[in-house]
Formats: C-alpha cells, structure tokens, sequence
C-alpha cells in the first residue's frame, strides 16, 4: 500500500488549491440555491395553509349562522 503512496505523483499546491476552492465553491452554492428554493416552497405552503385556514374559518361561521337563521324559523 505505501509503495502505491509513494509512486502517484503530488499535485502541486497552487494547482490543487484551486481545484479545492472551486469545489468548495460550487457545494456551497448548491446548498445556497437548495435552501432557498426551500424557503420559496415553505412560504407558499404557509400561504395556502392560511388561505384553507381562512375558507375552514369561513365555512364554519357560515354554516353557524344558516343553522341559527332555520332554528329561529
């Protein structure tokens, strides 16, 4: 195994560092894109969660006042 070591060539560090950087670079903005598209999908999940808490609220205050309206008929 250290004969293996001891044979591959070394990449010189000028030329590796920036290979490392790069990827560094394009990881983190693949984790940035990744939670803002999260971010984006969480908002409107929330909106439309508010909007069918708004339509249940509205429903059942609706349907209240019918049922009030036939009682006292």
């Amino acid at each position: 195994m250290t004969g293996l070591f001891a044979s591959a060539p070394a990449i010189p560090l000028g030329t590796g560092g920036r290979y490392v950087a790069a990827a560094y670079i394009v990881v983190l903005v693949l984790i940035l894109a990744y939670v803002s598209i999260m971010a984006v999908r969480a908002q409107r999940v929330e909106r439309e969660l508010e909007e069918l808490r708004r339509d249940v609220e509205a429903a059942r205050g609706g349907g209240e006042a019918d049922r009030e309206t036939e009682t006292v008929m």
